[in-house]
């Protein structure tokens, strides 16, 4: 190749990263990055699968032991301690188990989002006209379980989704997400315990009232405190 071609190649190479969208490159490293989350995540599921059966067959082995050992007459103290050994394994399996149904729902909310960001990444590859603005304003916020109240300030700029929100109690932080074919999906940003949880929601209108109905997972697990359920925002009206 002589110098002139090898110079207009690399002109060209450099315009076309000028002229690329930010926007859709942001959301096609989101959708790789949410692809590999998913795989990951399906690792994590095939590892707790077998711990859960492991632990599934330890709890019946000792179900059966202490059955046999009530039968066969065994005094009071080895009973209360294959007892106690059996209530351990039972509680193991109940933790699998709770692990095992929020990993499945992460990944079923996982798998919708990916969907979502591919369908707006095909949107704005083919140029579609970007649906009005129905997302900019307060909402007021219901977020159970515990009834906890407050407002999600949100502003829309194309399907990037920016904002603030305060919750009773003195909850306060940011909120950052995607509002992609009629679906909401934030994360809660608190200003004292950082990342905490994502909203997923569907828009719906009935009138002129509209509302975001969803549900929400945490990934600040604190203890005691509930990891997931769900919520429901009101748009109010704007003032004027």
């Amino acid at each position: 190749m002589s110098l002139g071609c090898a110079l207009l190649v690399a002109a060209a190479a450099s315009l076309a990263a000028e002229t690329r969208d930010p926007v859709l490159e942001s959301f096609r490293l989101q959708l790789e990055l949410e692809k590999r989350l998913l795989a990951a995540d399906t690792t994590s599921l095939e590892r707790l699968q077998d711990a859960l059966r492991n632990a599934s067959e330890r709890m019946v082995r000792l179900g059966d032991d202490l059955l046999r050992g009530q039968r066969s007459g065994e005094d009071a103290a080895a009973l209360s301690a294959r007892n106690a050994d059996l209530r351990k394994a039972e509680a193991e399996v109940v933790d699998l188990v709770g692990q095992v149904q929020q990993l499945r729902a992460t990944m079923s909310a996982r798998r919708d989002y990916i969907e979502q960001v591919a369908a707006e990444i095909r949107r704005m590859e083919e140029g579609t006209a970007v649906v009005a603005d129905e997302l900019s304003g307060r909402w007021a916020v219901t977020i159970e379980p515990g009834a906890l109240k407050g407002n999600f300030d949100l502003r829309l700029d194309g399907t990037v989704i920016s904002g603030v929100y305060q919750l009773s109690g003195g909850w306060r932080g940011s909120l950052r997400g995607t509002f992609i074919g009629g679906n909401v999906r934030l994360e809660r940003i608190d200003a004292q315990l950082g990342f905490v949880a994502t909203y997923s929601g569907r828009l719906v209108t009935r009138g002129d009232e509209k509302r975001i109905e969803g549900t929400w997972q945490a990934t600040n697990l604190a203890g005691g405190m509930p990891v997931s359920g769900t919520w429901v925002a009101q748009r109010e009206p704007k003032s004027q």
